[in-house]
């Protein structure tokens, strides 16, 4: 079964015309998955899909600036944009705003939490509301040439879940022409807390809709994305949080046997960096640079000190250079163990 599940992973699926080859996607999340993040993960590589943060659908019609640069490509094919809203007309124009930026795909999103988003009936509040949804997704499938996909939750609270009625929105999605649908198997009331239910992905894939199904949540180490085949029958799986903590895991998943070692992860925390420099303002750099050192360092010998140096490093090419520092203590300690181990033997 392993063995089947990461053929299957391998040789990918389609969405529309587009190949999702390998079947793994980078998930949306808020102020993380931007242009350079998603830059970095594909440079790492076995990345078959990523998308874009939430972009609100309000904000991108208005013109503002913020919204317009979350539109921005990461340098790779397929990419989707994913847009958040309730209001079908705005929906509309902010899928071809997407659509002409060059995304491949548009992506509705029926799974935010946030009550700022919920509060307007978009993100996962449209699950309350079928008959807005469906207006929602209708005129986005109409407005644009390009595959619409839909990423939801199971429901708004453990009685819709239980009740089933995410099977009717995926029925509905079918018949309105949605493409591929990606489902997170938690509920709103649940936030991010507790287990995601990885049998709701399994009773959709039941279903059989016309369109494949792609698994999400609690996917935070190699093994898990063939779990989540083996048990559920999707078709392809999207992590979100699990990349945050480790960037190569989307390599892991389809070779095994890399293993990585404390200068490994400095060192692509550098290159990270690097593409960062390259890319944004001192500032945007900065901030980047401190939120992820803590993510990608996690684990290796000194860290927690790097964190606390960090909190008085106001240049990048500093905090870089500690970087490397590190990374030359790793390599020291290495060397001094394989030098250990021969004299032993």
């Amino acid at each position: 079964m392993v063995t089947s599940c990461i053929d299957s992973i391998r040789s990918g699926f389609t969405i529309g015309p587009m190949s999702i080859k390998p079947s793994l996607a980078l998930a949306p999340l808020h102020e993380i998955t931007d242009s350079v993040f998603r830059a970095f993960i594909r440079e790492i590589g076995s990345i078959g899909l990523t998308v874009s943060e939430m972009v609100s659908c309000e904000a991108l019609i208005r013109n503002a600036a913020r919204a317009e640069k979350m539109l921005q490509g990461d340098g790779g094919h397929p990419f989707a944009v994913q847009i958040v809203g309730s209001r079908p007309e705005a929906m509309a124009q902010a899928a071809r705003i997407a659509e002409q930026s060059g995304a491949d795909m548009i992506d509705i999103n029926m799974g935010c939490p946030a009550s700022n988003v919920t509060s307007g009936l978009a993100g996962s509040a449209l699950l309350r509301d079928f008959k807005l949804a469906k207006r929602c997704i209708e005129s986005v499938v109409r407005a644009v040439k390009a595959p619409v996909t839909v990423k939801t939750r199971v429901g708004w609270d453990e009685s819709q879940k239980s009740q089933g009625d995410y099977l009717d929105f995926l029925k509905m999605f079918e018949e309105v022409g949605i493409s591929a649908v990606t489902i997170h198997p938690r509920t709103r009331a649940q936030q991010y807390s507790g287990k995601s239910d990885w049998s709701c992905i399994a009773r959709a894939v039941e279903l059989g809709p016309g369109y494949p199904i792609i698994g999400n949540g609690d996917v935070v180490i190699p093994d898990d994305a063939e779990r989540m085949i083996a048990e559920t029958g999707c078709q392809g799986v999207m992590i979100g949080r699990g990349a945050m903590r480790n960037p190569f895991i989307f390599r892991q998943i389809i070779n095994k046997v890399i293993h990585i070692s404390p200068i490994n992860q400095i060192e692509i925390t550098c290159r990270f960096f690097e593409i960062v420099m390259e890319k944004c303002d001192k500032r945007e750099a900065l901030h980047k640079i401190k939120k992820f050192t803590g993510l990608f360092t996690k684990g290796i010998p000194g860290a927690s000190l790097l964190r606390q140096k960090l909190n008085a490093l106001n240049d990048p090419v500093e905090i870089l250079r500690e970087l490397q520092i590190m990374a030359e203590g790793c390599h020291l300690l290495s060397l001094n163990s394989d030098n250990s181990v021969a004299s032993a033997n």
